[in-house]
């Protein structure tokens, strides 16, 4: 694949790949490390680590494929080395006439010491112990050897993320190499689109010509295997796991989810209920999304979403007020940041400042918000939709600590949204935890 010859043919002493899985990644970078040292007459070693001894015996076995294909004398053999704490371990060796050695060893930093050459880390993301791998392993550079790193991603705190990131930031030119501590790196990023547009799936079903519905099939096959659109974004698309710092875990979220819980409101005039809104006000980039939830006891149930897009504002008035004709809406919060202040003041002035109430999305409030949201679902009381772009929205929620100590709760602005969901069911839960009473009531 042309994605596999440009890493082959890059000459660079300092190589790092965000790759999707299956792509040939590991295959391409093998026949890379044969092809290099079978066009020299003298010796170069290359120290090859994957997560485990299994992907490093498979990266002895491609190496031998190549230098058979190469026509190259080889000597295989299976050595047994200490560490240089005495740990014994095992090390495939591929050597060539000039006698340059691939070493192919699992990931343990000890196993570097006091070596020299070429190095490759495979699948870096996912060694036990990533950064001092890395620290051991770059001293084995220092005579002018290259290191690669090859990886699927393994979350956005992972060591090989820091990596790419500060290449990223070097590249921008937000930093310096003398700032960020570091050398010119070449960076690749394969997602598995990329690998489909330059005739994987053709590849795979072994066809001869381009074939868009092949393509296509072939990438809905890859998605089908993901659980969730993390896994989707971590193992295919280059993008790493937000598992471990979204708010909202999947698991979480699911433990909460009921598929039927989404119906038509009672009126007021035929039953009492006890609804609760909130409303996360949108515009153009984001989604406007007022959640009604139900109490049932002490349970939360979610019984009407709206979503609008790119609404103009009378129509969203039209709609909230709609709503709040039905008297069983005992309390809205409504999120009056900015766009949706006006929109607040026009229901306040219909329906009254108790009965609306206007919410201004400052640090303190999104993080009172967001514990109450989290609480509901910790102590199993709410229930939400089994929707998959609404547990998306929950799920895009990160909890983040400044440099100054704060905390913050936002989510990346997508396509989908910007977690207006998770705020609209925030809102809704904060409009069920209090009811306001005029105080001519209490006196």
């Amino acid at each position: 694949m042309p994605y596999q010859v440009d890493w082959i043919l890059d000459q660079s002493n300092a190589m790092d790949w965000e790759k999707s899985r299956r792509i040939g990644a590991t295959y391409a970078d093998s026949y890379k490390s044969c092809r290099e040292r079978n066009s020299i007459d003298y010796r170069r070693d290359l120290w090859f680590s994957s997560a485990d001894e299994s992907a490093a015996f498979e990266y002895a076995l491609y190496c031998r494929q190549w230098c058979e294909m190469l026509e190259a004398a080889i000597r295989e053999t299976i050595e047994v080395l200490e560490d240089d704490k005495g740990y014994k371990f095992n090390n495939y060796v591929v050597e060539f006439p000039n006698s340059s050695r691939i070493n192919c060893m699992t990931s343990n930093p000890r196993r570097f010491r006091s070596k020299g050459g070429d190095v490759v880390l495979d699948e870096f993301a996912w060694h036990d112990n990533a950064r001092a791998m890395l620290d051991a392993a770059m001293p084995v550079t220092t005579w002018g050897y290259n290191i690669r790193i090859l990886s699927t991603h393994n979350g956005e705190e992972s060591e090989f993320n820091r990596i790419v990131r500060l290449i990223k930031r070097v590249q921008s030119g937000e930093l310096t190499f003398e700032q960020a501590r570091t050398f010119e790196w070449s960076l690749y990023r394969t997602p598995i689109t990329v690998a489909v547009e330059q005739g994987l799936a053709e590849k795979v079903y072994k066809l001869k010509r381009i074939d868009p519905e092949a393509r296509k099939r072939f990438l809905a096959e890859c998605r089908a295997r993901c659980r969730n659109e993390d896994a989707w974004n971590q193992e295919y698309m280059c993008i790493p796991s937000t598992a471990l710092t979204a708010l909202i875990p999947y698991d979480l979220y699911q433990s909460c989810e009921d598929p039927n819980c989404l119906r038509p409101l009672v009126p007021h005039t035929e039953e009492r209920k006890h609804y609760y809104l909130g409303g996360d006000i949108g515009r153009e980039k984001h989604l406007t999304v007022f959640w009604i939830n139900e109490l049932v006891g002490d349970i939360l149930v979610a019984r009407k979403v709206i979503k609008l897009f790119k609404t103009p504002y009378h129509v969203q008035e039209q709609v909230v007020t709609d709503l709040l004709a039905n008297q069983n809406i005992e309390r809205a919060c409504i999120d009056a940041t900015g766009i949706g202040d006006m929109l607040v003041e026009a229901l306040q002035n219909k329906f009254g400042i108790y009965r609306v109430e206007k919410v201004k999305f400052t640090g303190p409030v999104k993080e009172h918000l967001a514990s109450l949201a989290l609480g509901r679902f910790e102590d199993r009381r709410c229930r939400v939709p089994a929707d998959r772009q609404t547990r998306e929205s929950f799920h895009s929620v990160r909890k983040t600590v400044t440099a100054a100590g704060n905390i913050r709760y936002d989510a990346a602005s997508t396509d989908a949204g910007h977690a207006d969901d998770f705020w609209g069911f925030s809102l809704s839960c904060e409009a069920a935890s209090t009811v306001l009473v005029p105080e001519c009531i209490l006196l």
